[in-house]
C-alpha cells in the first residue's frame, strides 16, 4: 500500500471515529442517562404515534404527513429499541452521505483524495453535531438527497426520482429539487419523482391514517401557518433564524434589522440566479455541479427561512467536499485550487468567530454564502473555454488561395 493510500485509510477511519464520537458522546455517554438524553427523536416518536392514533397535530410539530407516517413506523417498537434503531440509522446516514459524495466524485479512485472528506468535515461538523445529538432526521434527508444527486449524475433516473421524492417527503426543505430536474432537462427523472411523490404523499398517508387522511393534512396546514407566524417565530429556544440574528445585531432597531435581512436575502437570490444560469439545460451529468446546485437549492431557502435550526444546514457538506477535493487535486488548474482553498479557509474562520447565540443565524448565513459562492466560482473556472473549430479541408484551401492572391497583389 502506497503512502497516499495509507493517508486515505487513516482519513476515512478518523472521519468515522469523529462521527461516532459526536453521535454517542452526549446521547449515550453524556450527563443525562440514555435514552432520556435524546430530545428530538422523543418528539418524533411520541407525536408520530399520537397523530396516527388521534389524527390531530400537536402544537409545534410541522413535519409533513409522509414523515409522520415514517416516524410512526418505528413507534411499533418500545421506545428503547426504537431510539437505538434511530441512533444507528442516523450514524449510517452520516457515513453514507460521505460515501455517496466520495463515490460520485471518484475520490476513492485517486490516491490521497479521500483526505478531502475529513478536511471538509471541519467546516460542517457543527451542523452534523446538532442532528446527531438531538437525533432529528436531517442526516437521513441529507443521505436521500445525496443518493439522488449521485443517481442523477450516473443517469439512473428511477433511483434519482425515488431518492429526491423521499427527501421532500421527509422534510419540505428540498422541494426545489423537483423543478430543478425540469430545469436541467431530466424529464424521466422528474416523471419518476412525481410518481414516487404520489406514493409518499397519498398512498403512505392513506395507509397510515385511513379515514383521518383529510384531518391530518388540515392539521399540518395549521401547523405550517403557526410555525411561520411573525409573532411566534422567535419563541423556539434553539431557533437561529436570520431575522432573530438581525434584530440582535441591530440592537433592536427594526429598520436596521430589516435592511440586514434584505441584504442577505439579496445575496442568496443572486447566488440562486447564478446557479440557475450555470445549470440550465445541462442534463445534470456532472456530479460536482449537481451536488453544488442541489445544495444551493436546499440551503438557501432554509438559511433565510423563519424556522432555521443548525441541523437544517447539513447539505453544506456537498460544496465543502467538492471544494476540498478540488483544492487537493494536483491535476486541477492552480487558480481553481487556490480559490477553493481560500473559500474553505474563510468558511472555517467564520464558523470560529465567537459571538452570542442570538447572532448565530447571521454567521451561519455568512458561512453558507461563502461555501456556495466559492463552489459556484470554482466550478465556473473549471469550465473549459471554447476552442475555435478547425477549418475544413475545403476552407483551408480557400484561405490559402486568398493569402496567395493577397501576396501576389502586394508584389
Amino acid at each position: 500500500m502506497g503512502a497516499a493510500r495509507r493517508w486515505d485509510v487513516l482519513a476515512a477511519g478518523a472521519l468515522v471515529a469523529w462521527l461516532a464520537v459526536d453521535l454517542t458522546a452526549r446521547t449515550v455517554f453524556g450527563s443525562v442517562p440514555w435514552p432520556d438524553s435524546v430530545v428530538d427523536y422523543r418528539l418524533l416518536y411520541d407525536f408520530g404515534r399520537r397523530v396516527v392514533e388521534t389524527h390531530q397535530y400537536p402544537a409545534g410539530y410541522p413535519y409533513p404527513p409522509p414523515a409522520v407516517a415514517a416516524h410512526a413506523a418505528t413507534s411499533a417498537l418500545p421506545y428503547g429499541p426504537a431510539v437505538a434503531l434511530w441512533l444507528a440509522l442516523t450514524g449510517l446516514a452520516a457515513v453514507a452521505s460521505y460515501a455517496a459524495l466520495a463515490g460520485a466524485l471518484g475520490l476513492h479512485r485517486r490516491p490521497g483524495l479521500l483526505v478531502a472528506l475529513l478536511l471538509a468535515h471541519v467546516a460542517v461538523a457543527y451542523y452534523f453535531q446538532w442532528d446527531m445529538r438531538s437525533l432529528n432526521c436531517n442526516l437521513v434527508v441529507l443521505a436521500a438527497l445525496l443518493f439522488g444527486c449521485a443517481a442523477l449524475a450516473a443517469g439512473r433516473d428511477r433511483a434519482a426520482g425515488f431518492w429526491f421524492a423521499t427527501a421532500v417527503a421527509l422534510k419540505v426543505f428540498p422541494v426545489l429539487v423537483l423543478p430543478y430536474l425540469a430545469w436541467v432537462r431530466r424529464w424521466r427523472a422528474l416523471a419518476w419523482a412525481a410518481g414516487f411523490s404520489v406514493v409518499w404523499w397519498v398512498g403512505v398517508p392513506l395507509l397510515a391514517f385511513g379515514s383521518g387522511f383529510a384531518d391530518v393534512y388540515a392539521g399540518w396546514a395549521g401547523e405550517l401557518t403557526r410555525a411561520t407566524d411573525p409573532i411566534q417565530k422567535h419563541v423556539h429556544p434553539i431557533l437561529i433564524s436570520l431575522e432573530k440574528a438581525a434584530l440582535y445585531t441591530a440592537r433592536g432597531n427594526e429598520t436596521g434589522a430589516r435592511a440586514l435581512v434584505y441584504a442577505v436575502g439579496a445575496l442568496w437570490v443572486a447566488l440562486g440566479l447564478w446557479g440557475a444560469a450555470a445549470s440550465f439545460g445541462t442534463g445534470g451529468r456532472d456530479p460536482a455541479r449537481v451536488f453544488v446546485h442541489v445544495a444551493l437549492l436546499v440551503v438557501g431557502p432554509a438559511a433565510v427561512g423563519p424556522y432555521l435550526e443548525a441541523y437544517h444546514l447539513v447539505p453544506l457538506v456537498a460544496p465543502a467536499v467538492v471544494l476540498t477535493a478540488i483544492a487537493l487535486d494536483g491535476a486541477r488548474p492552480r487558480r481553481a485550487r487556490v480559490l477553493a482553498a481560500v473559500g474553505l479557509a474563510l468558511a472555517v474562520a467564520v464558523r470560529k468567530v465567537p459571538g452570542a447565540w442570538e447572532a448565530r443565524g447571521l454567521w451561519v448565513n455568512v458561512q453558507a454564502l461563502i461555501l456556495c459562492a466559492t463552489a459556484l466560482a470554482v466550478l465556473a473556472a473549471l469550465i473549459p473555454k471554447p476552442v475555435a473549430a478547425e477549418p475544413t479541408v475545403a476552407r483551408r484551401g480557400w484561405l490559402q488561395l486568398l493569402r496567395t492572391l493577397r501576396f501576389a497583389r502586394a508584389r
